[in-house]
């Protein structure tokens, strides 16, 4: 079998289980990474949502790895938000982080005022996530967050 026949079946069978060209199937779900730095977490939310998915939600440490390996450095907004009192974070999909798994980083989170979360890119993070304002002024850093989408299939 040549190589051509081959990616073409693999895209065939990935597709088949519900992932699209350029989504990587993990677990019960595909994942896409744009990677467009993205200012404001409602932009990031609104390209994943126009994609037929939403912004990623991490339920074990096993996924936490997987995606940042995925994210090859870069940091990426992840679909956790505190709520409007500033007390508790929700995943998009509505479940609270309260008694689930979490990768903090250390001494995060550490302001109310930072309502949406990132997961911190590059070799020294370890995966790690960070609180953080909605839409800011990234002069500080050196990119915006890109982009984490995610699907999850039906079985």
């Amino acid at each position: 079998m040549n190589i051509s026949k081959l990616k073409c079946s693999s895209r065939l069978f990935l597709t088949r289980l519900g992932c699209e060209e350029d989504w990587v199937l993990h677990g019960n779900s595909c994942y896409h990474v744009n990677s467009t730095p993205t200012i404001e977490w409602s932009d990031a939310r609104t390209m994943c949502q126009s994609d037929g998915g939403d912004l990623a939600v991490i339920r074990s440490q096993d996924e936490n790895k997987f995606i940042f390996r995925l994210l090859k450095n870069e940091s990426a907004w992840l679909g956790l938000k505190r709520n409007s009192d500033g007390k508790a974070f929700y995943w998009v999909d509505g479940t609270p982080l309260e008694g689930h798994f979490s990768a903090w980083g250390s001494g995060e989170p550490n302001s109310r005022n930072e309502k949406c979360v990132r997961l911190y890119g590059g070799p020294n993070s370890l995966g790690k996530w960070n609180d953080m304002r909605c839409n800011s002024n990234y002069s500080k850093m050196k990119r915006a967050p890109v982009v984490l989408c995610q699907k999850r299939l039906m079985r």
